[in-house]
């Protein structure tokens, strides 16, 4: 069977995707999208029910593209974010295959890569791989042996009625661990975070969000080397994140 040969290929169709080809699109460069299950599949199987984008409704922006919204300062659900994507992809309109999983990327010698799929090997010059981080989830090693112990990823957590009747340890103070706990302590359980090291800063100052005053300092306009591995920086073109942390709940004991 002949290997199917394109000039860059892009492994996913997310908003990095999606960003990607209408750069590649502007310049008038050839190019396909493979996306393994849906367009912004992550936001529509990965994300909880309550979950609410961690940027301000004004900050939401893709190349070219701005997020329609009535009020700058709220923040959208996943529901909006999802057809926010869409009509981007709409708007792009890339040469896409969704359903169709990368498995295996290799070094073609000097002419590129070859991406192998169930549908057969694609040979490209140039590769991007736009899949997001967080591809496999962490969960403790602590209570894996642990049956009584209920556990579930933060990409699985759905709402408070999930969970058993218990106290609930949330392990990971990110932005989606936070809102989680929020979240399960507004529905009256006891809930425990734990906080590892990390940068915290106040979400808001001087009557001011976070990303605005991050914006007005420069820092989504530098680059990652003047970054550096531990500096705090923002993106004036959010990516939305994954969630990362993992939630454990335990009946009470009885006696």
């Amino acid at each position: 069977m002949p290997v199917e040969r394109v000039e860059t290929l892009v492994i996913g169709g997310g908003q990095a995707g999606l960003t990607m080809s209408h750069r590649l699109k502007q310049r008038g460069l050839k190019y396909l999208v493979l996306e393994r299950h849906r367009i912004a599949e992550r936001w529509r199987s990965e994300r909880w029910d309550g979950l609410k984008f961690q940027f301000p409704n004004w900050s939401v922006r893709l190349p070219d593209f701005s997020f329609p919204h009535s009020d700058p300062d709220a923040f959208a659900p996943t529901g909006d974010i999802i057809a926010f994507i869409e009509a981007y992809a709409k708007f792009v309109a890339p040469p896409i295959r969704c359903g169709v999983a990368v498995t295996r990327l290799s070094r073609d010698g000097a002419a590129g890569f070859v991406a192998e799929t169930a549908d057969g090997a694609i040979a490209a010059q140039n590769v991007v791989v736009a899949t997001g981080p967080y591809q496999r989830p962490i969960m403790p090693d602590l209570l894996r042996d642990e049956a009584d112990v209920f556990q579930v990823h933060a990409s699985r957590y759905l709402n408070p009625e999930q969970l058993p009747p218990g106290a609930v340890l949330v392990v990971g103070a990110g932005a989606s661990g936070a809102q989680i706990t929020e979240e399960l302590t507004r529905s009256g359980r006891r809930v425990f975070l734990s906080v590892g090291r990390h940068t915290r800063l106040p979400r808001r100052y001087r009557e001011r969000d976070l990303i605005w005053w991050l914006s007005e300092l420069g820092r989504d306009r530098i680059t990652v080397e003047e970054r550096g591995p531990r500096r705090v920086c923002c993106r004036s073109s959010p990516v939305p994140m994954a969630a990362t942390p993992s939630i454990s709940a335990a009946s009470p004991p009885t006696a």
